[in-house]
């Protein structure tokens, strides 16, 4: 009986050494990628920003890594790639498209607005509001920002891409032609009122031309509202047409 169960035990020896052996040679699920190629795997990475320190990547609790020296990372959130356009964005943005070719990524800004709102000390009450900003990049290379200029350049090699460019042009003088007009017939409807006013009878009179302005600019409003932006389609259909 002795023999069994020391072969028993000198298995379950060997299998627990082999499964610890598996552990620690196992990569984590995320990394961060520094900036000489390095992939540094971890299973718990989080980018810390402490208020009286300076901020950090924080790996399984103990690694530290300056976000300097990092040029990507992959968390329980995602993929992040450093933004380098401007002083103005987070260090880094979020990929929310993962192409073949083509990825788009996304960081937010906070904005401050101080000329709006009531206090009883008669100043403007401060309002906050994020907005998205959104790049791409082209064959895992650095980040642009996604506007005309750029994807002109990156989607060159792609004809229907280039005619969505094109329309999105077309569209945006469209626009441009037409804020222009109802603002001119806003101002136009706002000085023709006052001077209407003007009477004797000192009654206050709305110029038709002001309707007019306002017709204009909620009309264009509502088209645009429908219509997806040709950018982001130039960028799916390069994708999709390297898929077939």
């Amino acid at each position: 009986m002795k023999k069994p169960l020391s072969l028993l035990f000198i298995c379950l020896s060997l299998s627990l050494m082999a499964s610890a052996q598996s552990t620690q040679n196992t990569p984590g699920r995320y990394f961060v990628q520094l900036q000489d190629g390095q992939l540094v795997y971890a299973n718990k990475i989080q980018l810390k920003s402490p208020i009286f320190k300076s901020n950090h990547f924080l790996l399984d609790d103990s690694l530290k890594y300056n976000p300097a020296t990092v040029v990507a990372y992959q968390n329980q959130e995602g993929f992040y790639a450093r933004v380098d356009y401007g002083n103005s964005y987070d260090a880094f943005a979020k990929r929310i498209l993962d192409g073949p070719r083509i990825d788009r990524f996304y960081t937010s800004r906070t904005t401050f607005d101080y000329g709006y709102g009531y206090s009883p000390y008669g100043f403007g009450v401060p309002h906050t509001s994020r907005r998205r900003i959104y790049f791409f990049s082209k064959d895992n290379g650095p980040l642009y920002l996604i506007n005309y200029e750029n994807l002109t350049s990156a989607l060159a090699d792609n004809a229907a891409s280039m005619d969505l460019l094109r329309k999105y042009r077309r569209q945006k003088l469209v626009n441009t032609g037409v804020s222009v007009l109802g603002a001119g017939l806003l101002a136009a409807g706002a000085i023709s009122s006052i001077k209407e006013s003007q009477d004797p009878s000192g009654s206050l009179q709305v110029s038709p031309l002001m309707y007019a302005g306002v017709g204009v600019l909620g009309a264009q409003f509502v088209i645009n509202l429908f219509q997806k932006d040709k950018l982001t389609q130039a960028i799916e259909v390069y994708n999709y047409q390297l898929r077939q």
